[in-house]
């Protein structure tokens, strides 16, 4: 189980601090702990009181922490004091595991919650210790001195703020005016851009912390930055979407029904949801886990190709999905798609199952079309160039019949695992040719 810890403030209100950090690490599938630097009484009109936590308190909450569990990234947000800016800093320069910085400076209803004398220990000595800082506008425009209004200022005060002494500079662009919100990363004196149409609201209380706490988790997975940052960008948007009217005042972003707001991922989720609640889809699946994919109309590249950010797993006779859906995140079933897509553009979806005699016989007596190819026989020079194994094989497989093929299977290598692929134009298709499957087991096969 992947493992992270944020220290931060309270919020009574779960829109933002500690409640919302550890909400959203159960989203995303890791385990969350938490330490208290400040308890706050505020609800979504703002913040009317602040207590700090003794510095005594937040170092043993610290040490209770470290000295059992073994945390795969650090979140740091409300820190409120010096003194507790110290402490923390005397604990974590020992250890070496990915720390994000979340600049919290105001709520945005207006309240100091980091103390004016505690700005300048936070600036030389938290922000050095940073691998990843992640400012809002306003809290870019104060580490850099300057005025921030278009995404090349934001790109400018990245490289300020990197000089400072963090690894790596996220600028979040909610609070630059236009039609579209951009999010700058500097990363290695490079600039990468993030950019999503402007969600219109109200008023919001808690989508930076849900950020910097979305970016926590997917680092924690080992994610590269840029790919961590995406999937963190894609959650913030999403749960933006589908804000709630939690109280009289502003809206709380919704971090438990994460429905994609893009269309096509909405649609992969949905399908994702009922293989979830399906008995006997842990059944199909195989030592290497599932995954579910749906290609973009004119899919170039893996990048254009949904799935889930991870695998589907076996819980029993249950699947489960290790984490949400998006693009780029898979390469074998991606791949198979993007291959026969080169003849039947219409079929973007498929699945990958695990091969079982039984299984294609089922799949003959439902009519399926069905196709295969033999991995032993792949050319020399395939087997050796890195992602062409399933470009081949979809290749042979299409050119032996005559028709869209709804199943293509191998049984499988040395070291290749046998594999049925079921094909179909949409994630629902591709789930109800899968029910079929089970359905026809279950009434004709006491055991699979």
């Amino acid at each position: 189980m992947t493992k992270v810890i944020t220290i931060s403030g309270s919020d009574t209100s779960s829109g933002a601090g500690i409640q919302a950090d550890l909400r959203i690490f159960s989203t995303l599938h890791v385990y969350g702990t938490s330490v208290v630097t400040a308890l706050t009484a505020q609800n979504t009109f703002g913040v009317s009181k602040i207590r700090t936590v003794e510095s005594g308190m937040v170092r043993a909450q610290i040490n209770a922490i470290f000295n059992d569990i073994d945390i795969d990234a650090i979140k740091i947000g409300m820190v409120y004091t010096e003194k507790i800016i110290h402490v923390i800093a005397n604990i974590l320069k020992f250890v070496n595991i990915p720390l994000i910085l979340d600049p919290i400076f105001k709520a945005g209803t207006g309240a100091t919650l980091l103390r004016n004398d505690a700005y300048t220990s936070f600036v030389k000595i938290l922000v050095p210790m940073a691998d990843i800082i992640t400012p809002n506008l306003m809290e870019a425009e104060k580490l850099a001195n300057m005025k921030i209004h278009t995404v090349d200022e934001a790109k400018i005060a990245a490289k300020k703020i990197s000089s400072l002494g963090a690894k790596n500079v996220v600028v979040k662009g909610g609070h630059i005016q236009g039609k579209y919100s951009t999010d700058i990363l500097y990363n290695n004196k490079k600039f990468f851009e993030f950019t999503n149409e402007r969600i219109e609201n109200e008023g919001l209380h808690g989508a930076g912390c849900s950020f910097s706490a979305a970016l926590t988790a997917e680092i924690a997975k080992r994610k590269n930055i840029v790919d961590a940052i995406k999937r963190a960008n894609e959650f913030v948007n999403t749960s933006i979407v589908n804000s709630l009217k939690i109280g009289k005042g502003v809206n709380i972003p919704n971090f438990e029904l994460i429905i994609p707001a893009n269309n096509l991922l909405a649609s992969l989720y949905k399908a994702v949801r009922m293989i979830e609640d399906t008995d006997g889809f842990g059944t199909l699946i195989p030592e290497s886990q599932s995954n579910i994919v749906y290609a973009k109309t004119n899919a170039k590249s893996i990048d254009d190709i949904a799935a889930v950010c991870g695998r589907i797993v076996k819980i029993g006779r249950k699947a489960k999905a290790s984490s949400s859906v998006g693009f780029g995140v898979s390469k074998h079933v991606a791949s198979a798609i993007l291959e026969i897509m080169q003849y039947h553009k219409s079929i973007r979806s498929a699945i990958n199952i695990k091969y079982d005699k039984k299984i294609i016989m089922i799949c003959k007596n439902l009519g399926l079309k069905i196709s295969n190819y033999d991995r032993e026989k792949e050319p020399i020079e395939v087997k050796s160039n890195e992602g062409m194994s399933v470009k081949w094989g979809i290749k042979k497989a299409t050119s032996k019949i005559n028709t869209i093929p709804d199943v293509i299977y191998h049984l499988g290598d040395w070291g290749k695992e046998p594999m049925i692929l079921v094909f179909g134009r949409n994630p629902s298709e591709v789930y109800s040719k899968i029910m079929s499957i089970i359905k026809y087991k279950n009434l004709n096969y006491n055991e699979f």
